[in-house]
């Protein structure tokens, strides 16, 4: 019964914003893992049931959910082409949200929300 939900997604804290809160285009500067070359580019993110996946215009998503840290309230963690991810998020002046990452190959970045409307890809 533990081993369930353990691998469960997990909720939101309370007191912290749900999956909704981070819906929109986001700006993604940093550096990639491995090769360590620089990025910046652009992502959506879309809510995921009780979590969230951030999607760029090419590569695969990154499917983060609320956790597992219990003391952490604004740590979300995932998966990206089976490389574990755990962003810290916050928000801005206009409380729009800020997500810092790291990745275990290497990668870091930091997502910056775009202006209401902005496209991610395409636009």
């Amino acid at each position: 019964m533990l081993l369930l939900c353990a691998a469960s997604p997990v909720l939101a804290k309370p007191g912290t914003p749900g999956p909704a809160y981070f819906s929109g285009s986001y700006e993604r500067i940093g550096r990639q893992g491995g090769d360590a070359m620089l990025q910046n580019d652009r992502v959506t993110i879309a809510p995921d049931g009780q979590g969230v996946v951030i999607a760029g215009c090419t590569g695969a998503a990154l499917t983060m959910s609320f956790g597992p840290a219990f003391e952490v309230t604004n740590l979300m963690t995932g998966t990206q082409a089976g490389v574990t991810v755990e962003c810290l998020f916050h928000n801005n002046g206009y409380n729009r949200p800020i997500l810092t990452c790291r990745a275990a190959d290497g990668a870091a970045f930091t997502l910056w929300p775009l202006p209401a409307g902005a496209v991610a890809c395409g636009g």
